[in-house]
């Protein structure tokens, strides 16, 4: 009897054994794979390719120079309306490129740039000066602060073409008369230099984009030739801020 009672409770845990793994396995075979979320992908709008358009603004310089009658320093301000082409190539999120542009301008200032009186006689110095052009040929770094905003370094060569309008005056006064002598001139340089500055563009609708832009134009020394005399070291610097509308193709 007892040995059949060891021998029946022998098989039952068995029994209980066998069951609990079969429920164990069972578990283990339901339970629901872990995926791993792959991460999104990153948008880029698309900045590559050639572009064209027009822009407008306002211009303020600073010019000195110095002639046989008096030094002169004068701060020519006003509009100017032009365009530019480029080109740009994209690394990701660095947009790189080149560009060229044109600028008709106006940025003019005259006065007396001087008036001495000594022993009854007037000697008077007047100017006027017009920045007239403005062009340059740059290189393009930018960074995509967000899928249609682009914001941009820039710097090259600058050109830009200024006249200069000169009158000197005499006038002699004596006890019997007033003699007057006047002598004046025109004259107009091309002057070279560099330009840098920044800006933002934004793609506003299909392939148009408008942008904001701040150029710094410095040129070196020029000279301005009179019929009967002439300047020397003359030297003109302009800040421009534009904003402008191009169509990229």
């Amino acid at each position: 009897m007892v040995c059949k009672f060891w021998r029946g409770f022998g098989l039952f845990t068995a029994a209980i054994v066998a069951g609990v793994g079969t429920a164990g396995a069972a578990d283990l075979a339901v339970k629901a794979p872990m995926y791993t979320k792959a991460p999104l992908p990153v948008i880029l709008s698309d900045w590559a390719g050639f572009y064209i358009g027009v822009h407008g603004g306002y211009g303020s310089g600073n010019t000195s120079f110095d002639s046989p009658f008096t030094d002169f320093s004068g701060k020519p301000k006003g509009g100017l309306f032009g365009g530019q082409a480029g080109y740009n190539w994209q690394y990701g999120s660095i947009v790189t490129g080149l560009e060229v542009d044109y600028s008709g301008a106006d940025l003019s200032t005259s006065g007396v740039a001087s008036s001495v009186t000594k022993y009854d006689d007037t000697f008077t110095t007047s100017r006027s000066l017009k920045v007239d052009q403005l062009a340059s040929a740059r290189a393009r770094v930018g960074y995509t602060l967000l899928p249609n905003l682009l914001g941009y370094g820039t710097a090259g060569l600058g050109w830009g073409h200024e006249s200069v309008d000169e009158t000197f005056t005499h006038v002699d006064k004596d006890s019997e008369r007033t003699t007057v002598t006047s002598l004046s001139g025109s004259s107009a340089a091309n002057q070279f230099g560099w330009v840098a500055g920044a800006g933002l563009e934004y793609k506003i609708w299909g392939g148009f984009i408008a942008r904001a832009e701040y150029l710094h134009y410095d040129f070196g020394k020029s000279t301005y030739s009179f019929p009967n005399f002439s300047t020397k070291d003359a030297t003109t610097s302009v800040d421009v801020a534009r904003g402008g509308v191009s169509y990229k193709f």
